[in-house]
Formats: C-alpha cells, sequence, structure tokens
C-alpha cells in the first residue's frame, strides 16, 4: 500500500481539525495511510475531547469563541509555532494493528531521530509503572510515557493524541520547537515521513487534495466552529 502525504495548508482551528476528520472519513478511498503537516492562521489553542470546557477557559484565561475542542483526546496545547500533523491509519493497516502505547513511542522516537539530524537532542519519557489515570489537563506541562523530551528529560518537545474509529485510528501530533525558531520544518518532516513509512512499510506517495475536498468538509468545519461543539461536544 502507499502513506499519501498532502500538501501543507495554514488555516484556522475548526478548518484544522475539520481537515484531519475528514482524512478519518476518507481512509476506504485512499486505501492507506495518509499524512499532513499543517499550520494556524493565528495563534489558537485547542483542547481534548473530554477535557470541561468551564475547567479549559479557567485554566487558560480564554474565552471558549477562541479556541477548539479537538476531536482526539489529550490536553491543552499552544498553537502557532509549532510543528503539527495529521495521521490516518487505515483498518487493517499495520499502524492501525499495533498496540496504540508502541505506536505511541515509535511516532516520537521518529521524530526524534529526525530532530537529532537538526541537531535536537532528544529523550523519550519513561513509562511509569503504574498509569496515573483520569483526563489529561495541560499536554505541554503534564508529560506522559513515551511523549518526547529533550535530551535531560526535563521538558517536552512533542506529544500526541489518538482517535479510532471502525475507519480505523486518527492521531494529531505536535512538536513545540519555540526554543529553535530557525529549523527547517519541512526537512523535519521529510525525515520523518522517510522513517514511518519505512516502519509502515509504506511507499510514500505526493499527492494533492481532490477538488470535492472543500465541499466535503464544509460540514465538519461548522461543527468545530460551533460554541455547542467546543462546550458541549454537539455535532450541528
Amino acid at each position: 500500500m502507499s502513506l499519501y502525504h498532502l500538501p501543507y495548508r495554514r488555516e484556522s482551528g475548526p478548518e484544522n481539525m475539520a481537515t484531519d476528520w475528514w482524512m478519518l472519513s476518507q481512509t476506504r478511498q485512499w486505501a492507506g495511510p495518509i499524512f499532513r503537516r499543517y499550520g494556524w492562521d493565528r495563534p489558537q489553542i485547542t483542547f481534548g475531547y473530554g477535557q470541561k470546557a468551564s475547567w479549559i477557559e479557567s485554566e487558560t484565561g480564554e474565552s471558549l469563541q477562541n479556541m477548539t475542542r479537538r476531536p482526539t483526546g489529550g490536553g491543552i496545547v499552544r498553537h502557532g509555532s509549532d510543528l503539527t500533523y495529521g495521521l490516518v491509519l487505515p483498518v487493517g493497516s499495520l499502524g492501525a494493528e499495533m498496540p496504540p502505547m508502541e505506536f505511541y513511542g515509535k511516532i516520537h522516537q521518529r521524530w526524534g531521530e529526525a530532530l537529532i539530524e537538526q541537531g535536537v537532542a532528544n529523550s523519550l519519557m519513561p513509562c511509569s509503572e503504574k498509569s496515573k489515570g483520569g483526563i489529561p489537563g495541560d499536554c505541554f506541562r503534564e508529560p506522559v510515557g513515551r511523549d518526547l523530551m529533550d535530551e535531560l528529560g526535563n521538558q517536552k518537545l512533542a506529544g500526541a493524541a489518538m482517535k479510532r474509529t471502525r475507519n480505523g485510528v486518527l492521531v494529531q501530533g505536535t512538536l513545540d520547537l519555540g526554543k529553535w525558531p530557525d529549523l527547517n520544518h519541512l526537512q523535519i518532516e521529510t525525515k520523518f515521513l522517510e522513517l514511518i513509512a519505512r516502519d509502515l512499510a509504506e511507499k510514500i506517495v505526493e499527492d494533492d487534495w481532490p477538488e470535492e475536498f472543500e465541499l466535503q468538509r464544509q460540514a465538519q468545519v461548522k461543527t468545530f466552529s460551533s460554541i455547542e461543539w467546543t462546550r458541549e461536544r454537539k455535532r450541528s
């Protein structure tokens, strides 16, 4: 099979979430994993599917109107200059069949190797013998096992969240590279893709957004833009 690599887009929070969800809905048509790196048209806070909206407002001091709830789990993430990506693994693919935490660690191992090529030393967060449980709070202030950390293990560099449906698995992840503003994100992405494609036994195929893409994701953009979704996870 093929790992389809879609072009970079810089959009709003709701548009970015809608696009990742659209990719998950298209697994049967693409018949292979789909990957994209994307950016933000302004600084944006996203938070996890299971988090309580009132707590998010209190913790961040921001109005829900200025934030977006993700379809995946995890905690608060502040976007803007980060390297953000979406990866979809269709049912039956090698990645979708791997134990979730094993694949989570594999992803961060490969991002770490790509960063080492750029001169950024790093390490993986060890797994705790006992899970803390509960709903995550602030993603980059509360690292968990197999997150990507700096060389000394003090600062979190990358985390991700997953959502499994009957179509497959959606991975939404981010790398906080603010300490290295001159890093080439395209080069990091290219190396990561090379490594993860090998792990997934897939051939990278450069593809483009289909003509019907904007129309197909329209309803999801509306949903992720709505206060009903942001506050209460209600789909329009």
